[in-house]
């Protein structure tokens, strides 16, 4: 298994992405969740196991593909480093309002990408969605607590509401029933 990419790594990977799509004269739009995009965004999350990731309506998801494995093969990432997986916890409809532009690549020249980070209340949902997947893991909830207590959130009410804003529907009855848990012992 290949070594979690940490910010800097992260950053390697999306300037190598940029320039390769770049040269072969193209041009993605890519919007990043998860574990890229807090630790893109907050100095507590250090690393992440993958990038999850969706191409932007209309740009060409398939042009994608050469160019993560040429990064991949370049830094002894796994196939799979960028994956859309993500995807499965996406509104159908994501507004430009839930997304902030976080860079072009490569920084220097002419960029073949540009990234946008969910914003910190977009994530949140996201993370409160993912709740109702017990096997995933403690790394949800943890992130949870830190985005609910970056966004001064303090009561399951609250949670509730941020939940139907993002997704217009009331969260499955198994994140619900963890909404207390991301209220407490909240990290960092």
């Amino acid at each position: 298994m290949a070594q979690p990419l940490d910010r800097d790594r992260l950053l390697q990977a999306f300037e190598l992405l940029g320039a390769h799509l770049a040269e072969r004269s193209l041009f993605v739009e890519l919007a990043v969740y998860g574990g890229s995009a807090l630790m893109l965004q907050f100095a507590w999350r250090r690393s992440t196991e993958d990038v999850d990731a969706v191409v932007r309506d209309g740009y060409d998801e398939m042009a994608l593909t050469p160019s993560v494995d040429h990064v991949a093969g370049q830094m002894g990432l796994e196939r799979d480093w960028l994956n859309n997986a993500v995807g499965m916890f996406t509104p159908l409809d994501e507004g430009d309002a839930l997304f902030d532009v976080a860079g072009s690549y490569p920084t220097e020249g002419i960029p073949g990408l540009r990234t946008v980070l969910a914003k910190p209340h977009y994530l949140l949902a996201m993370k409160l969605q993912a709740l109702s997947n017990l096997d995933r893991g403690d790394r949800d909830l943890t992130d949870a607590r830190a985005l609910a207590g970056h966004l001064g959130i303090d009561n399951e009410d609250a949670l509730q509401r941020l939940y139907v804003s993002i997704y217009a529907e009331d969260p499955p009855e198994e994140a619900r029933d963890r909404f207390r848990a991301v209220l407490t012992a909240r990290t960092p």
